[in-house]
């Protein structure tokens, strides 16, 4: 039995009976031997060998396969497979071309990662990779001008982007992280840092990119293919679905006329009137992101026509846009990547499986670590409810109708009496799959997708369950008290619609026959569906019985010498009923084939010591009862393929209630986080400020036994008076800018908390934008638009950058991108470069921030340049207000660890010293070389001249120098003769005497 089993998809074009027929028995051959479909081997009781091995009719089967023919011109084979209903107009279908869809039987299963599959559990590798397709083009100019669009198989949408001015690559792995594109296109004229940068990330030709969680496919595409005349013409040419019905017809006196073919309907055939109702729904003046899509479109295009011949109906909603929506990078709080590691919100570890290292077509090849989104994402049950909490924590919301609503749906389910009901819910939801890849395998007419995937998890019992469990929640919803004013609980409330789900689980359950299917390895269909398909079965059931009376007859008409030879009477599918002779090991022939007798007995083949004939009984017996298990099987496929007809008529309002059970799921991961953390909703304002009463860091205070809770009290500038702040609030936005400061300065020993300070600010802002309660005792966060940070330097030998440039490129993005409602980060600034150039552009980068008026941004920021206080650079206003990180100090603790104590507290104020020469210390550093360190310390403090205290002598130094002096005084006071010329032996000895002398004189010299 082949792993993957396929009956007539109601959304192909219609193929006859006897490819249905022909089809399922080039899966499945022999009725007769175990291991194929349902396990029995009929023949007479007296059998003395198994059925043999008789030759593989498989050729003949994929010959017929592979044409296509209209069931109007087919004449069924037998009268029991009568021609299947006209097909509905297809809706979808498997983007993969012929040849690829006849092939894939064996294949495995593409899956998502752990936190973003909704192919897991049902879809095969291929059939996944082809839902899976996101294709992204994107362009960037040498002046950081930034256009991007994206399409999305399985929604079948493209997404347009606002074209970003100024941008970076920052923006670009922005985009990356959002899409996770298995595609990318770019231009032959792209700029090269997106092409290097692209390049570097691309995967190799094994499909592997190191540890890369995202690793895609590089295409360079003429750059004439990015011109915006060109997409906007393609733009235009797009039959959309989603602009409906027009009530209003545009015209224009100056028009142009559009090919009627590619019309919407035939209502429009105008270029201007297109162009008109095209610019409702998409900014026409991006004009990068018009050009991107217009290649995007032509690529789809180019894959079409490559993947199928011309007059294929699969081609005319292959790679099909269904819809187009326009979106802005910043309409959600804007979080880059370096933010997210920085602030450990999404953080992958490898697996900890070997097997399932590197990225495939299975996975990233990696599992998420600790991190704010690791508190939650194990806590969603369903495929689409991991993949809607994932989306939720990449896009952090500005609106704050919604943060609002996701709040109190929180509230809801945290009260006291739904605390049980909420895990029972969420128990339940973990029966729930994903119906949008279920309803995929369904139209292209796949019921079990692989060997991996057993009956009892085939695409029938998923609906069936879906439809049970889905009620089932739904009437548990209604049951809690409040319920009704929850707006998740009322979208689920009528989104699943009890009669459509009702119907689609009583038609399965009245259709299939479950335990027979287990038992026959496919689908079956219950008895009592069709009556004919019962006889069928009836017959087929009572043929052992028939066949053991045909072979006692058949014997009885024999000579009696070649009864012995005649061993049986057997059926096989498609060759029909054969009667069984001994083979005469000698001759290679039957013992007997029919001499005396008035028949001709054809042999068919020999196999397993027996020879296989057709005589005019089994002839007779195949026009008769024809070939009873084929037409069985035939008219269960055309059972199954109505039913498909009839639950895909439905298929909007299954995948709408999936859609909304996994959103659903989200939330209740929110939670049931929320509250096995003990974290509280915060207060959502307009107003820029930042209150935050006893925050903690949400990853931090779960690996220390005690967490000190900080408060944050800081407020941004209150922006351009004409903005349109309400009088009752102006007087409130005024008070906050001038009672707390924009930005704040964190000063303190190493090891203090500074850090993890500025992480859970962040946090808590980022986490109240996500609609999720915070860990705080109390919070006031107002609408942040944008977190920048410039805490960790991701370095790589791929980069050529140096940490330095890497730090400076952080901060100016952060510079040229923050806005007054935005929250910068800057983390120890300046440390890679020279003490004074650092402090300097510490300095510089406070003050530029602070100086921006009604425009300054909310900036929390630490550094260990003291000197840029003690100079002055830097003074305390109420926009810019000092704070540090207490500690204890106990100098005569006899030890160096408890001569500083940290408290973990942040008091106003700044910090007189680092303490760096004590976390040396405490961190296993010598200590002479600690006690090094700090008298050269107090010497800058004192201002010392370095050169001269370090040339100062030691007393033993000195004294070796005296020595010496005084030898050389010696010297030079002697008055040295000319010796005798007594040869050069008595010279050199006289002169050696000399120099005793002068060394003995000044040892002498020394001592006094």
């Amino acid at each position: 039995m082949s792993p993957k089993q396929r009956y007539k998809t109601p959304s192909r074009a219609s193929s006859s009976s006897q490819s249905a027929h022909t089809q399922h028995f080039t899966q499945s051959s022999s009725l007769f031997v175990r291991s194929t479909t349902d396990g029995h081997v009929f023949s007479t009781p007296n059998q003395r060998q198994a059925a043999p091995n008789y030759p593989d009719s498989s050729s003949t089967n994929q010959s017929r396969n592979s044409s296509r023919t209209n069931t109007g011109n087919v004449v069924p084979l037998y009268q029991s497979s009568p021609q299947l209903p006209p097909h509905p107009q297809r809706q979808r279908l498997s983007l993969r071309p012929p040849s690829s869809r006849a092939s894939s039987d064996n294949s495995g299963r593409r899956q998502g990662n752990d936190d973003d599959s909704c192919l897991e559990d049902v879809l095969s590798s291929e059939d996944a990779d082809a839902l899976g397709e996101i294709i992204m083009a994107v362009d960037m100019r040498d002046n950081g001008n930034l256009g991007c669009a994206y399409y999305v198989a399985i929604d079948e949408t493209m997404f347009l982007l606002e074209d970003v001015p100024m941008s970076g690559i920052d923006l670009v792995e922005t985009l990356l992280l959002h899409v996770n594109p298995t595609t990318i296109l770019i231009s032959a004229r792209a700029s090269e840092a997106l092409a290097g940068y692209l390049t570097k990330r691309v995967q190799g030709v094994d499909g592997n990119q190191g540890d890369l969680r995202s690793a895609f496919i590089l295409r360079n595409l003429n750059s004439a293919d990015f011109r915006y005349d060109a997409g906007k013409a393609r733009l235009l040419a797009l039959n959309l679905e989603t602009l409906g019905h027009q009530s209003v017809l545009y015209t224009s006196i100056v028009d142009e006329a559009m090919d009627e073919g590619d019309g919407f309907g035939g209502e429009e055939n105008s270029k201007q009137a297109r162009l008109m109702r095209l610019g409702t729904s998409i900014n026409l003046d991006s004009r990068l992101t018009i050009g991107c899509a217009g290649a995007l479109l032509g690529d789809l295009q180019r894959r079409r026509t490559a993947h199928y011949l011309p007059n294929d109906p699969d081609a005319l909603v292959a790679f099909r846009i269904k819809s187009i929506e326009m979106f802005a990078l910043f309409d959600s709080m804007f979080i880059n990547a370096d933010t997210l590691v920085s602030l450990q919100i999404l953080q992958s570890e490898q697996h900890p499986n070997s097997h399932q290292r590197g990225p495939s077509n299975s996975g990233s090849g990696s599992k998420e670590s600790l991190s704010v989104y690791g508190l939650f994402q194990h806590l969603a049950r369903t495929p689409q409810g991991k993949l809607k909490l994932r989306q939720i924590f990449l896009r952090p919301s500005t609106d704050i109708n919604l943060i609002h609503i996701r709040q109190k749906t929180i509230s809801f389910l945290l009260r006291p009496g739904n605390t049980e009901v909420l895990v029972q819910l969420s128990s339940e939801l973990k029966k729930i799959k994903n119906m949008k890849s279920v309803v995929a395998l369904l139209e292209k007419g796949v019921d079990i997708p692989g060997r991996k995937i057993s009956i009892a998890n085939n695409v029938w019992a998923s609906l069936q369950r879906f439809a049970a469990y889905s009620l089932r929640l739904r009437d548990s919803l209604r049951t809690l008290p409040g319920s009704e004013k929850v707006e998740i609980i009322r979208k689920v409330v009528d989104a699943i619609q009890p009669l459509v789900l009702c119907q689609v689980g009583e038609l399965i359950s009245q259709t299939i026959d479950f335990e027979q299917s287990v038992e026959r390895g496919r689908t079956a269909v219950r008895h009592g569906v069709d009556d004919d398909l019962d006889g069928l079965k009836r017959s087929y059931d009572g043929m052992e019985d028939f066949l053991t009376n045909v072979i006692a007859k058949l014997r009885g008409e024999l000579p009696e010498w070649a009864r012995r030879y005649v061993q049986n009477c057997i059926f096989f599918p498609q060759l029909g009923f054969l009667t069984v002779v001994s083979l005469n090991p000698e001759t290679g022939k039957g013992n007997y084939d029919g001499e005396g007798l008035n028949d001709m007995w054809e042999r068919m083949f020999a196999a397993d010591g027996c020879v296989y004939y057709k005589n005019r009984q089994m002839k007779e017996m195949d026009e008769h009862f024809g070939d009873a298990y084929c037409m069985i099987i035939d008219r269960e496929i055309e059972i199954i393929h109505e039913l498909a007809v009839k639950i895909l008529a439905q298929q909007e309002a299954i995948i709408t209630a999936s859609d909304v059970l996994g959103e659903l799921d989200s939330l209740f991961a929110l939670a049931i986080g929320c509250g096995q953390y003990n974290w509280v909703a915060p207060k959502m304002t307009n107003q820029n400020v930042i209150h935050i009463q006893g925050g903690r860091h949400p990853l931090q205070e779960l690996v220390v036994p005690s967490f000190i809770a900080n408060d944050c009290y800081i407020s941004g500038g209150p922006g351009d008076p004409d903005e349109g702040i309400s009088n009752d609030n102006s007087s409130e936005v005024e008070r906050n800018s001038i009672e707390h400061p924009s930005t704040l300065v964190l000063t303190g020993p190493n090891h203090s908390g500074k850090s993890v300070y500025l992480k859970q600010v962040a946090l808590i802002v980022y986490l109240a934008h996500i609609g999720c309660f915070v860990p705080a005792e109390q919070a006031q966060i107002g609408i942040t638009d944008r977190i920048l940070t410039r805490i960790a330097t991701r370095e790589s030998v791929a980069k050529n950058e140096s940490a330095f440039s890497i730090d400076l490129r952080q901060v100016a993005f952060a510079m040229n991108f923050a806005t007054r409602r935005s929250l910068v980060l800057i983390d120890e600034f300046g440390k890679g470069t020279n003490n004074l150039d650092g402090a300097g552009l510490v300095a510089a980068v406070l003050d530029h921030f602070t100086s921006l008026g009604p425009d300054r941004p909310k900036v929390l920021a630490a550094t260990h340049f003291h000197e840029i206080f003690e100079g002055q650079f830097l003074t305390e206003t109420p926009k810019l207000a000092f704070g540090h990180m207490d500690v204890r100090l106990d100098f005569d603790a006899p030890t160096m660890e408890d001569q500083v104590t940290y408290l973990f507290q942040l008091k106003s104020g700044r910090s007189i010293a680092s303490f760096g020469s004590r976390c040396a210390a405490m961190n296993g550093i010598d200590e002479a070389i600690v006690e090094r360190a700090e008298s050269i310390m107090l010497m800058l403090v004192r201002n010392e001249d370095l050169e001269v205290v370090c040339s100062k002598l030691s007393d033993v130094e000195t004294q070796k120098l005296e020595e010496a002096e005084a030898v050389a005084r010696n010297f030079l006071g002697q008055d040295i003769q000319t010796p005798p010329n007594n040869g050069i032996r008595a010279q050199g000895k006289r002169y050696r005497q000399i120099l005793d002398q002068i060394s003995l004189l000044g040892d002498s010299t020394s001592e006094s």
